[in-house]
C-alpha cells in the first residue's frame, strides 16, 4: 500500500486546487519524495493538510487559533473561500492493508459557518470510522506519521507515559485500544444501565410483592368463581330448559288448538256468507224484481190499452145512445146504464193505477180479482147495449174509432199472455223463495253450532295463552336473574342444556350455591386497575430482571474481552518494545559513531487497582482512557517509557542534559528505530535534518534512504543531502496572488529554491 495522490484545495494558503502525485513503488522499494522551497513559501501546509485530512483535531498542532483559519482567508488579489478540502488516496491494490477496497479516498472538507463532512470514496463518514480504518493499516493520527521539527524534540521532551503513545502505534496495538476503548464505553454504558435496572427492581418490588397478594387473592376468588360458575350453569341449565320444554308445549298445543280454531272460524265464516247470500236472495231476489218490473209494466201497458178501448167503447156506444135518442126517445134504462158505465170506466181507472203501487207477491192476486170482476161488469153492460137498435144507431159512427178499437183489442190478448207467463215465472220463483227459506234456516241453525264450537276453542286458545304468558314471565325474570349471576355465559346456558340434566336437581345445588356466594363475599371485590397494575408491573420487573441478567453476562463478556486486548497488547508491545530498542542503540550508534542509547520501559505494580479504576472512573477522557490498560488482574502493567543515551566519551545518561545536536540526533536514532521496526505505509518528515549539520545530514539520508525500501518517505526539507536522494522532486512557491503553488522541479532547480 502507498500514498498515490494529495489534493489540497482551499486549505491555507492552496487556495487554487493542487495535486501532487506520487511513483508507485518499484522493486520492492517504497521510494523517497522530497518537498522544498523557500520559507513561507507554504511547503509545511502540506503537512498540516495531512495531518488534518487523517483527522487531526488540535487546532495548536495545524497552526491555527480557530477551525476557520485552515480555510483560505484571502488576500489583496484574491478573494476568500468558504470551503476547505483535502483528499487523501491510497492505493491497497496489493492489500497489504486488511481492507475489501482497492483504493480508499479519505476526504475532509470544512464549511466557514462550522459544517465539517468526513469521506470514504465519496460517502459520508464519521471521523471514528477514518480512525479505524487507518488504525487497520497501522497509520497514527498524532504520532509518527506526520513528524515536524519541534515533534523531534517532543519525544524527548515529553513524560514517559505520554512517550509510549509513540511505540504503543509503533507495537500496532492502536487498532485494539480503539476497540479497548469502545469496549470501555460499552462497560460504562452497562454499568449504568444495570444501576438504572437495579434501582428500578428495588423501586418495584415492595409494589409487585402487594400485587401479588392481591393477585392471589384474585385466583382463590377465580377458583370459587369457577366452581359457582360451574354449579349455577347446572342449576339455571335445568330451570331454562325446563321452562323452556312447557312452554314448548303449550306453544305446540297452542298452535294445534289455533289450527282447529282457525278450521272453525274458517267454516263458520263460510256458513256467513252462505246465510248472507240467501238472506239477499230471499228478500227481494233481483230476478223476481226483474220479472215485477216487467208485470208491472206489461200491466200499466194493458191498462193503458184497455181503459183507452173502453173510453173507445164507451164512446162508440154514447155515441150510439145519442144518435138514437136524436131519432127516437130513449127510454130511462139506457141513460141509466150510460151512468153507469162512466162509474166503472172511473173504478177501472183508479184499479189500474193501484197497480202501479204493487210491493209484495201477496197483493197480485187481489188486484187481479178486482180487475177482472170490472171488466165482466163492462162486458155486461156492453152486451146491454149491443141491440139492434143502437146497432143500426153505430152506423153513423166514425170508421177511425172502429179500428182504433179492434187494433188495442189485439194489442189487449198480447198483454194478457205476457201477464199470464210472466205470472207463471213469479209462481216459480215464489217456490224456489219457499226453499231458500228452508235452507237459510237450515244454515243458521248449523252457524250457531259452528260458533258454539269456535267459542270453545277461544276459550281454549285464551287458556293457553294466559299459561304462555306466565311462562314467558317467568323466562324473562329467570333470564335475568342468569344474566346477572352468569353474565355472558348466560347464553351458553340457554343454548346448550347441562350434560346429565335428568339427575339434575335444582334444590339439591342451592346449599353449595349459597356457600360459594358466601366465599366470595369474605374474600371481598378485587380492584381491576390492581389487576391491570400488576400485569404490567409483571411484565415491566421481568424485563429488568432479563435485563439485568443481560447486562451481567455482557459485563463479563466485555470485561474478558477488554482483558484479551490487553494481553494482546502487552505481548505486542513488550516485543516490539524489545526490537526498536535494538534499533535505537543500533541507529544512535550509526549517528553518533559511537556511544550507547536504550529504552528503559516504567512498569505499574497496580495493575488490578489501575483496572478498577479505570472501570469506575466515569469522566475518563478518550486519550486518557487509551492510556490505561487493566492487564491480567496481579501482574505490572507497561505505565511509560523512559531514554537513556551516552554519546560517545560521555557518561551522561539523562537526555535533559544533552546539548541541542545531540538531542536532535537522538530523536532522529529513536525515529529511524520506529520506522525500521514497523514501518507506516508512508511518512511525511518535515524539516526534521533541520538541526543537523552537514555530515550528519548527509548520515540522516542516508539512513531515511534505506528506511525508504519498507516506507514511502515525503520529506520537507532544505538539505541538499535529502534531496538527492528522493526520486520525485516538488517545489513550493509563494505567487504574487499570495497563494501557495505546486510544481515538479530537478535537483539543481530544487536547490535554487531552497537558497531562496
Amino acid at each position: 500500500m502507498f500514498l498515490q495522490r494529495l489534493e489540497i484545495h482551499g486549505f491555507k494558503s492552496f487556495a487554487q486546487k493542487s495535486v501532487l502525485e506520487f511513483l508507485a513503488p518499484r522493486n520492492g522499494r517504497k521510494g523517497l519524495t522530497a518537498i522544498v522551497g523557500p520559507n513561507g513559501s507554504g511547503k509545511s501546509n502540506v503537512s498540516d493538510a495531512v495531518r488534518w485530512v487523517l483527522g487531526e483535531q488540535s487546532l495548536k498542532t495545524l497552526r491555527g487559533k480557530k477551525s476557520e483559519d485552515v480555510i483560505f482567508a484571502g488576500s489583496e488579489k484574491r478573494a476568500r473561500l468558504g470551503v476547505a478540502e483535502v483528499s487523501l488516496s491510497l492505493n491497497n491494490e496489493d492489500k497489504e492493508a486488511p481492507w475489501e477496497m482497492s483504493e480508499a479516498v479519505i476526504t475532509r472538507r470544512l464549511y466557514r459557518d462550522g459544517e465539517s463532512e468526513y469521506l470514504i470514496n465519496g460517502h459520508a463518514a464519521r471521523l471514528q470510522d477514518i480512525a479505524m480504518l487507518l488504525a487497520r493499516a497501522h497509520f497514527g493520527q498524532k504520532t509518527y506519521t506526520v513528524i515536524g521539527q519541534g515533534m523531534i524534540d517532543a519525544i524527548l521532551a515529553v513524560s514517559p507515559a505520554e512517550r509510549k503513545e509513540f511505540f504503543d502505534e509503533a507495537a500496532g496495538v492502536k487498532e485494539f485500544q480503539i476497540k479497548r476503548h469502545q469496549a470501555m464505553g460499552k462497560l460504562k454504558m452497562t454499568r449504568e444501565n444495570l444501576q438504572q435496572a437495579d434501582a428500578l427492581v428495588q423501586e418495584i418490588e415492595p409494589r409487585l410483592r402487594s400485587l401479588n397478594r392481591q393477585v392471589k387473592r384474585l385466583n382463590e376468588r377465580a377458583e370459587v368463581e369457577k366452581e359457582l360458575k360451574d354449579l349455577q350453569k347446572q342449576y339455571y341449565g335445568k330451570l331454562w330448559h325446563e321452562l323452556e320444554e312447557k312452554h314448548g308445549n303449550f306453544s305446540e298445543q297452542f298452535h294445534r288448538q289455533d289450527e282447529e280454531f282457525q278450521r272453525k272460524r274458517g267454516e263458520y265464516n263460510q256458513l256467513l256468507n252462505q246465510l248472507n247470500l240467501l238472506e239477499k236472495e230471499t228478500s227481494v231476489p233481483q230476478a223476481f224484481l226483474d220479472l215485477e218490473k216487467k208485470y208491472q209494466e206489461i200491466l200499466s201497458e194493458r191498462g193503458a190499452r184497455q181503459e183507452k178501448k173502453l173510453k173507445l167503447q164507451s164512446q162508440i156506444e154514447i155515441a150510439k145512445i145519442r144518435a138514437a135518442a136524436s131519432k127516437t126517445s130513449v127510454p130511462l134504462p139506457i141513460t141509466e146504464i150510460i151512468t153507469e158505465l162512466e162509474s166503472l170506466e172511473s173504478e177501472q181507472s183508479a184499479t189500474f193505477a193501484s197497480i202501479f203501487q204493487i210491493k209484495k207477491i201477496e197483493d197480485l192476486s187481489s188486484i187481479r180479482e178486482t180487475t177482472d170482476l170490472l171488466r165482466e161488469k163492462i162486458k155486461n153492460l156492453l152486451r146491454r147495449l149491443k141491440n139492434p137498435q143502437m146497432q143500426n144507431s153505430a152506423k153513423t159512427i166514425d170508421p177511425e174509432l172502429e179500428k182504433e178499437l179492434v187494433k188495442i183489442d189485439e194489442e189487449m190478448k198480447s198483454f194478457a199472455t205476457a201477464l199470464a207467463r210472466v205470472s207463471h215465472e213469479m209462481q216459480d220463483l215464489n217456490k224456489e223463495e219457499q226453499k231458500k227459506k228452508s235452507k237459510f234456516f237450515e244454515i243458521q241453525r248449523q252457524l250457531q253450532a259452528k260458533q258454539e264450537e269456535t267459542h270453545i276453542l277461544e276459550q281454549k286458545l285464551n287458556s293457553i295463552q294466559i299459561e304462555l304468558a306466565k311462562l314467558e314471565t317467568r323466562k324473562e325474570t329467570l333470564e335475568e336473574e342468569i344474566n346477572i349471576e352468569l353474565g355472558s355465559l348466560g347464553s351458553e346456558v340457554k343454548l346448550k342444556p347441562p350434560t346429565d340434566i335428568a339427575q339434575i336437581n335444582p334444590a339439591d345445588l342451592q346449599p353449595n350455591i349459597f356457600k360459594f356466594k358466601h366465599q366470595l363475599e369474605l374474600i371481598g371485590g378485587i380492584d381491576e386497575e390492581a389487576i391491570v397494575e400488576h400485569k404490567e408491573t409483571k411484565e415491566r420487573y421481568d424485563f429488568l430482571s432479563t435485563q439485568i441478567a443481560d447486562l451481567k453476562r455482557a459485563l463479563d463478556d466485555t470485561a474478558t474481552a477488554i482483558e484479551e486486548l490487553d494481553n494482546i497488547m502487552r505481548e505486542r508491545r513488550d516485543e516490539s518494545l524489545k526490537k526498536i530498542n535494538e534499533e535505537f542503540s543500533r541507529f544512535f550508534r550509526l549517528l553518533f559513531n559511537g556511544g550507547q542509547a536504550k529504552l528503559v520501559p516504567l512498569y505499574s505494580d497496580a495493575g488490578e487497582e489501575a483496572a478498577e479504576n479505570a472501570e469506575k472512573n466515569e469522566e475518563v477522557v478518550e486519550e486518557e482512557e487509551l492510556k490505561i490498560e487493566s492487564g491480567v488482574k496481579g501482574e505490572p502493567i507497561l505505565a511509560g517509557v523512559d531514554i537513556q543515551a551516552t554519546p560517545p566519551g560521555k557518561r551522561i545518561k539523562d537526555i535533559s542534559i544533552l546539548s541541542g545536536g545531540e538531542r536532535a540526533l537522538t530523536s532522529v536514532a529513536l525515529l529511524c528505530a520506529i520506522l525500521s521496526h514497523s514501518p507506516s505505509p508512508f511518512v511525511f518528515l518535515d524539516e526534521v535534518d533541520a538541526a543537523l549539520d552537514e555530515s550528519n545530514s548527509i548520515r540522516f539520508a542516508e539512513i531515511i534512504e534505506q528506511l525508504a525500501d519498507k516506507t514511502q518517505i515525503i520529506v520537507i526539507t532544505h538539505n541538499r543531502a535529502s534531496m538527492s536522494k528522493a526520486q520525485v522532486l516538488y517545489g513550493v512557491t509563494m505567487g504574487d496572488d499570495g497563494t501557495s503553488h505546486l510544481l515538479s522541479v530537478k535537483l539543481e532547480e530544487a536547490e535554487k529554491l531552497a537558497r531562496e
